[in-house]
């Protein structure tokens, strides 16, 4: 589209105004005078300008598929293929209205001589889902800036963002290391790592015999190691209508940012033989008290039912009928020995009701909590201290809470989440015991 902009009319005005004074006055500077900004229009009017048909564009976007909240770096270049010169040249990109742009601008300028090029570099904040790049704008101008064309042009390259839960989660290898679980336990029994060693009954393996204890004394001993046992971690999203916010336009909701640590925890656990399960809690779902439930199992079809279950809990809709009942129906759904692991923004006394529920009942909690509340208003300030608040009174009833802040990498966060289950609490050793389990 060409339109031509009405920027020198005041010249013109200019021009007729020295040249009739100085016909009225015979001063023949005046009518020089008059000659100067009739140039400038007559420039004007005789300048034209297009966009050559042989400027190229190329789009990299980097990474793609990203997690969600990830900054994901968009680069265009614009080259001028063409043998002309474009004095005024102006590049938009076609960012999707639903992601916002955190570094950098989508907006560029230059003149282009041929073979010349223009970069533009920014950063959009990754939401889960796939988004289209529109076409690239471009507006070029005359030398006289009088003269206007706009149009679009396709981008080579990348043209759509996929953001995904599991987009850098490692993946589980089809066989594992045929050990049963990595928590250790104080029990001993068959291992790699010594642990002690005991009188010698009848029927112990041969393998076991300490026989540097028997050429020392003479007596036969039989040498414990360490055992290692397979927990059953449950995955708790809060997908709570609560929690259905972002920290900005086009940023990622807090349901997203737990699902996709829940995403992480999920492949860790079981790449390491262990038994997972996933509830989601505040929604009105199919299974019982209204809740969207996952057994424990340890297999690659539990990731992929447990990331079908993730994605309903971004999608789905409705409220529960007793949010309190969902949270003492996971009480019970919680076999022997087990912990659960929720995911939350603690943004509501709720969540904080939740944990000290679960406490109360003596179940091992972990909460990891991704911060999506902005510091830079008062408001702001204030919601932020209420919630560190709630993070507080769920570490006084023995809650382990994990604060997600903005800009920490996900492995550091979900390894500081894991720290304190490198040995298993003894009443969760004997559950699993007690259930056969871990062998």
């Amino acid at each position: 589209m060409t339109r031509r902009q009405r920027r020198w009319g005041g010249g013109l005005a200019a021009s007729v105004f020295l040249a009739a004074v100085g016909v009225f006055d015979g001063n023949g500077a005046l009518l020089l005078a008059a000659a100067i900004p009739l140039a400038y229009v007559a420039a004007d009017a005789i300048s034209d300008v297009t966009v050559p048909d042989a400027i190229s564009i190329t789009r990299q976007i980097d990474p793609t598929p990203a997690p969600p909240g990830r900054p994901v770096t968009v680069s265009l270049t614009v080259w001028n293929d063409s043998e002309r010169t474009v004095p005024d040249l102006r590049v938009v990109d076609g960012v999707p209205a639903d992601l916002a742009v955190v570094d950098g601008t989508p907006r560029g300028g230059t003149s282009l001589a041929p073979g010349e090029e223009l970069t533009l570099e920014y950063a959009v904040a990754a939401r889960r889902g796939t988004y289209e790049f529109e076409p690239p704008q471009l507006r070029a101008r005359g030398f006289g800036a009088g003269t206007v064309e706009t149009a679009r042009r396709v981008a080579d390259g990348d043209r759509r963002l996929v953001c995904r839960l599991d987009a850098d989660a490692p993946p589980i290898e089809e066989h594992g290391d045929a050990r049963p679980g990595r928590l250790e336990s104080d029990a001993a029994g068959a291992g790699v790592t010594f642990h002690s060693t005991r009188e010698y009954y009848a029927g112990d393996p041969a393998e076991r015999i300490n026989w540097r204890h028997y050429a020392k004394r003479g007596d036969l001993a039989t040498t414990n190691y360490e055992r290692t046992v397979a927990a059953t971690t449950i995955l708790v999203i809060d997908a709570r209508i609560r929690n259905r916010v972002v920290a900005g336009p086009g940023r990622p909701t807090a349901v997203e940012l737990g699902t996709y640590a829940a995403t992480h925890a999920l492949t860790n656990l079981l790449r390491r033989g262990h038994d997972v399960g996933v509830v989601v809690l505040g929604l009105d779902g199919p299974g019982p008290a209204g809740l969207y439930w996952l057994p424990p199992a340890a297999s690659r079809q539990q990731r992929a039912k447990a990331l079908e279950l993730f994605r309903t809990a971004n999608e789905a809709a409705g409220r529960p009928a007793n949010e309190s009942a969902q949270v003492r129906r996971v009480i019970e759904l919680l076999p022997p020995g087990g912990q659960l692991l929720t995911f939350s923004p603690v943004l509501d006394d709720r969540a904080v009701e939740s944990v000290e529920t679960w406490r109360a009942a003596d179940v091992p909690v972990v909460v990891l909590s991704p911060d999506i509340v902005p510091e830079n208003t008062v408001s702001g300030q204030y919601v932020q201290v209420r919630r560190r608040t709630r993070l507080a009174r769920c570490q006084r009833v023995g809650a382990r809470t994990v604060d997600w802040r903005r800009g920490t990498p996900l492995p550091a966060v979900l390894a500081e989440a894991f720290a304190a289950d490198a040995r298993l609490a003894p009443n969760r050793r004997r559950g699993r015991a007690a259930g056969g389990d871990g062998q």
